[in-house]
């Protein structure tokens, strides 16, 4: 038999199990600081502590003063910013230059040509002729800034104006603008015109010579709308653009809209119309009055004819001149006539015009 432990070499009390060593950290925590629960050894419960908390307290109004000067500066920012929204929405709204024109055409279209007869197809027939470029001036002042028909019920006032010799910019659609160029343009003048019923655009094409302007007035039929016969190829959907997009003309074509291309020597004259009121392109309306008016849109083109003859008049006075008028295509009427002409009296010594010819084709 193996005799029994002596426990009594234990002391009284003492843990059965192996008795542990204290962690490195807790044992490091108190030879640095004395007793862990009061303050360290060696040094005052008040001794350093009082420095390490005044550093503190030093940097915490640093702090807080810094937060309100960062809020401050993003509530000025944003108001800024909400500043330069406001200024660009109303020189937007006001300005109408930088509303891009909308890309549409007439519900009807007619070409016009006052014929081989005509003192202006003679002494203005090509550039070589009347070589002289035009100028703002002659297009869009003295009687162009306001233009009004016979009895001044209808009255245009001009808006927005440009010229430029970069005839591309004045047309949508690619083949148009190369017809454009085919047809010798040096110079486009466009006038946006607004009464207290229509508005309207005109544009005056200076081409090499008459038959560029009728090629370039053909072109512009919708293929549509060409006669049997003609060549449907050659048109295009491309049309005149308005020199500003902006109200109302950014409505332009979605209400019934006619046009006249008027041939006129070496140059094609366009005028184009649409009642503020017409919302649909099937609210036909008679817009030959209003058409008639901004056809006087000529005024330069008969002063011309006047310094080429020496200020010498033909049928009409004080430098007017009768012509006559015929349509050659028309796409407004009904029963499939082209648009029947009217007697047209210019106003402020331009033109007299008898537009007693019919489109030869037409749409109703």
């Amino acid at each position: 038999m193996h005799p029994e432990p002596n426990r009594r070499s234990l002391p009284r009390g003492a843990a059965q199990e192996p008795a542990q060593a204290p962690a490195s950290g807790a044992a490091e925590h108190r030879s640095r600081d004395g007793d862990p629960d009061g303050a360290p050894d060696g040094r005052g419960a008040r001794s350093g502590g009082r420095r390490r908390g005044g550093g503190r307290r030093k940097r915490e109004p640093r702090r807080g003063g810094r937060l309100p000067l960062i809020v401050l500066a993003v509530v000025v920012a944003l108001a800024l910013v909400g500043v330069g929204v406001v200024l660009f929405l109303r020189s937007s709204d006001d300005g109408g230059g930088d509303t891009a024109p909308v890309q549409t055409r007439p519900a009807a279209y007619t070409v016009r040509d006052i014929g081989d007869g005509s003192s202006v197809n003679q002494v203005l027939a090509s550039r070589e002729d009347d070589s002289l470029p035009l100028n703002e001036s002659e297009l869009f002042e003295g009687h162009n800034a306001e233009i009004a028909n016979a009895d001044e019920t209808i009255v245009f006032t001009i808006r927005d104006s440009e010229l430029t010799d970069d005839c591309s910019t004045a047309v949508w659609g690619q083949d148009l603008a190369g017809a454009v160029e085919d047809a010798g343009c040096t110079q486009v003048g466009r006038a946006a015109y607004v009464s207290e019923t229509y508005f309207a655009v005109t544009a005056v094409f200076n081409l090499a010579d008459v038959e560029a302007s009728r090629t370039l007035a053909a072109t512009m039929v919708d293929p549509e709308d060409a006669a049997e016969g003609e060549a449907a190829d050659a048109a295009v959907r491309g049309f005149v653009l308005a020199p500003s997009g902006a109200d109302p003309f950014d409505r332009l074509g979605e209400g019934y809209s006619a046009s006249d291309a008027i041939v006129s020597g070496h140059y094609l004259i366009v005028v184009w119309v649409q009642p503020i009121s017409s919302e649909s392109v099937d609210d036909r309306v008679s817009l030959a009055g209003p058409l008639v008016a901004l056809a006087n849109v000529n005024d330069p083109l008969l002063r011309r004819v006047g310094w080429a003859r020496d200020g010498s008049t033909d049928e009409g006075t004080d430098g007017t001149e009768g012509t006559d008028t015929t349509g050659t295509t028309g796409t407004e009427g009904t029963g499939g006539t082209g648009q029947t002409g009217t007697d047209t009296t210019g106003t402020g010594g331009t033109d007299t015009t008898d537009t007693t010819g019919t489109g030869t084709t037409g749409t109703d």
